[in-house]
């Protein structure tokens, strides 16, 4: 299978000093916020879900300036791409990530909403695993992961009573982490959001449910280098049951969901 990355490592590192020297610290406010959300250019499909997903206070939360450099991890359809390259403005830059599973299920919905350069700040990533994302060290401001955490530990699923395998095996979130590490500033942020499985429900629920349990995510996240700095509650849903899976129609949109902000340890070493 081909791997696609645009832009060659020298063409992006020129392209990124260019950006660097005219980036701005200007914080995005609410209402820039509300207006984007509220723009007569975003599609009309997307307007459809910030109901479930409430971008205005994701978005407040991660806390993004213009002229952002931001990593779009397992970026699926580009639904949250496309806000950030809009927020971002021309001085910003967003890579849209997908490996080569993601890809498969929100690949033709990206490669749509950018093409024609479309969205102009927005370099593709496309069918690389996340160790082997190439930007460079202490470049990023945020990097996200919007509920897709558990799609590290999506092997398989059963359709029409048959098993079809995905991966291999588990990514290895050390070697994703560090990578991601690596490429974010010091005071740079990793925020991730996902839809909660019970406690003690292991890797299981990434195949059954799409769900994860949020200590793993904590313990795996600490382990690469990464400290808890914030935690917000606005997608938690205390009716959820956290063991139906997020497709059901009778919780679909409106599962609990943890959203987790880390920076870099001080105290790691790695």
């Amino acid at each position: 299978m081909h791997k696609y990355i645009y832009y060659s490592l020298p063409v992006l590192l020129l392209f990124l000093s260019e950006q660097s020297s005219s980036k701005t610290s200007e914080k995005i406010t609410e209402q820039q916020i509300q207006a984007t959300l509220e723009s007569a250019t975003r599609l009309a499909g997307d307007k459809a879900n910030d109901l479930g997903r409430r971008p205005e206070k994701i978005l407040a939360f991660i806390n993004l300036s213009k002229g952002d450099h931001v990593l779009d991890i397992y970026a699926g359809g580009g639904w949250y791409t496309e806000l950030f390259s809009s927020l971002v403005g021309d001085d910003g830059l967003v890579y849209a990530h997908n490996d080569e599973l993601t890809w498969r299920f929100g690949g033709k919905e990206l490669s749509e909403r950018t093409k024609n350069n479309r969205l102009k700040n927005v370099i593709g990533i496309y069918q690389v695993g996340v160790a082997h994302i190439q930007i460079p060290e202490k470049s990023l401001d945020v990097a996200f992961m919007g509920i897709n955490y558990h799609d590290l530990y999506f092997t398989h699923r059963t359709r029409n009573g048959k098993l079809e395998t995905l991966r291999n095996e588990n990514v290895d979130f050390m070697a994703a982490f560090k990578n991601v590490k690596r490429a974010l500033k010091d005071d740079g942020v990793l925020v991730v959001i996902d839809h909660i499985a019970k406690p003690g429900s292991g890797y299981h629920a990434a195949n059954t449910l799409h769900r994860i349990d949020p200590n793993i995510v904590l313990f795996e996240l600490q382990q690469v280098g990464f400290e808890l700095l914030e935690e917000a509650f606005y997608l938690r849903n205390p009716n959820d049951t956290l063991d139906t899976s997020v497709f059901d129609p009778k919780i679909r949109w409106r599962t609990s969901r943890f959203i987790y902000k880390f920076g870099k340890s001080t105290n790691s070493k790695l």
